[in-house]
């Protein structure tokens, strides 16, 4: 008998890794959330109240994995079960225990507990492992996490940033070009895709990158980015997660490839990362580069995009806004233009958040608005569900108010709306926010240009993984 349990457990273990991607992959477009048609109602779950949290009675092994990473209710899980349940509730994820933590003020206290030495670490399922890199910033914890940081995060202050300029006035420009030639309906979505890849690559390697080496690279990385939210069937040859494995390792060997030849002071993003010593005069390792390049250039693509693609469809629902806008872009003031950028992306953010959750192991006991959350649970900290519905933080949390205050009298800032908090904060925040108040001022300035959507498309949004509308954004050019 001592030795059946041991194998029990194993087969267990074996069973969820086989069924998770292929319930995944076959869910895939299903929407479980409440409101949903009448044959989903089914799988609406009964509650069960407690004093400390309420307890969401969901499906059997899975708990809610399929509702918070379906690219079509990332959000609506979130608005809802907050509805239904309050600000925390307790349910499943990825085979583990959770609670979701909804509300300004619960997420705060929930990031607090992150300033504890070892109270929570990273956690991502192993296909993102694996797609990132071990190496990443995202995968580590502790003392590793924050020596790594210090490192990573000296290429991506906003000196740093200013120094990347150049490159990002060349990309933006190139967008405006390429927007200008179009005679018919083109799609936005690809439009800012291609162009903030291109920018970030000029970032990343500067102008020694040929032409043919760039468009290698738009491919990969829009393959690389679209498995990250595939069913993790690696083991298929043509399912999107081994294609994206296999485009990881083609950029991961450019990279190398460019290491060799990077130089002190060139001014480019790798170059930081390569040279940048901390106080020990430690440097990042060949490895950990390229984890990182993942981490804040590829996978900061697509969410800037997301961000652009959401400002561009705001502007369009918006006329009086675009047109407001428009008359602040054309003035001379740079503070002025930039200040009221940061307000109009900032609502932007808040209501199409393109990351809409993070998640932590626990691996202490801690409490959470008096909800005790033991050791092995998991945190999901649910951005998408406060911002969109946490009334006291976000007065009228269902309007578009691009220059809205709170109850504290201050402004919302772009790191609350889409970077996070506490110690794990986005160390790109700085370059995504100047790469999107570059594009959109340059659009919306004298030697921009106007346009009108293209009727009869869908113009809901879908996680991708970043946010899109799902027929692309088709627009129009005014003459």
């Amino acid at each position: 008998m001592a030795e059946l349990e041991p194998r029990s457990r194993r087969g267990h273990r074996l069973l969820q890794v086989l069924l998770l991607p292929l319930l995944l992959h076959f869910f895939q477009g299903i929407n479980f959330c409440a409101g949903g048609s009448a044959q989903q109602s089914r799988f609406r779950p009964r509650t069960l109240r407690s004093t400390a949290a309420v307890q969401r009675a969901a499906l059997p092994i899975l708990g809610d994995t399929l509702q918070l990473l379906n690219g079509k209710t990332m959000s609506s899980y979130q608005v809802d079960g907050r509805r239904k349940f309050g600000n925390v509730w307790k349910t499943s994820v990825l085979f583990k225990k959770a609670v979701i933590i909804t509300g300004a003020a619960e997420l705060a206290e929930a990031m607090k507990q992150e300033s504890r030495p070892n109270a929570t670490k990273a956690f991502f399922p192993p296909h993102h492992q694996r797609l990132f890199g071990t190496e990443s910033l995202l995968m580590q914890s502790g003392p590793p996490h924050r020596k790594l940081r210090r490192l990573v995060q000296a290429a991506m202050i906003p000196k740093a940033v200013s120094s990347y300029l150049e490159s990002i006035n060349e990309g933006v420009s190139e967008l405006l070009a390429k927007c200008k030639s179009q005679n018919g309906p083109f799609s936005m979505v690809e439009m800012l895709r291609t162009a903030v890849v291109t920018t970030m690559l000029k970032i990343l390697f500067g102008r020694q990158a040929s032409a043919s080496e760039i468009e290698s690279l738009i491919e990969d990385v829009s393959t690389w980015s679209d498995g990250l939210l595939s069913a993790p069937l690696t083991f298929l040859p043509w399912s999107n997660a081994a294609r994206a494995m296999r485009a990881r390792a083609r950029v991961a060997k450019i990279i190398r490839g460019w290491l060799q030849s990077c130089g002190d002071g060139d001014g480019t993003l790798l170059s930081r990362l390569v040279y940048t010593e901390d106080e020990d005069g430690a440097r990042l390792t060949e490895e950990e580069i390229v984890d990182n390049v993942f981490t804040l250039v590829f996978a900061a693509t697509d969410t800037t995009a997301s961000s652009l693609s959401s400002s561009f469809l705001a502007l369009s629902r918006h006329p009086d806004l675009q047109q407001q806008l428009r008359e602040v872009c054309s003035e001379e003031d740079v503070e002025t233009v930039d200040r009221n950028l940061d307000a109009f992306l900032s609502e932007v953010l808040r209501t199409s958040p393109p990351a809409p959750f993070a998640m932590r192991l626990v691996e202490e006991d801690l409490e959470v608005s008096k909800v005790p959350v033991p050791a092995g649970w998991l945190m999901v900290y649910g951005f998408a569900g406060t911002m969109l519905c946490d009334a006291e933080r976000y007065p009228q949390p269902e309007e578009f108010l691009w220059n809205r205050t709170f109850s504290d009298g201050q402004g919302q800032s772009l790191d609350e709306a889409a970077f996070g908090g506490g110690p794990r904060m986005c160390p790109g925040r700085f370059l995504a926010a100047q790469v999107a108040k570059t594009v959109l001022r340059e659009v919306l300035g004298p030697s921009g240009f106007r346009w009108e959507l293209e009727p009869r498309q869908d113009l809901s949004q879908r996680y991708t993984p970043g946010l899109f509308p799902v027929d692309g954004l088709k627009v129009v050019l005014k003459k």
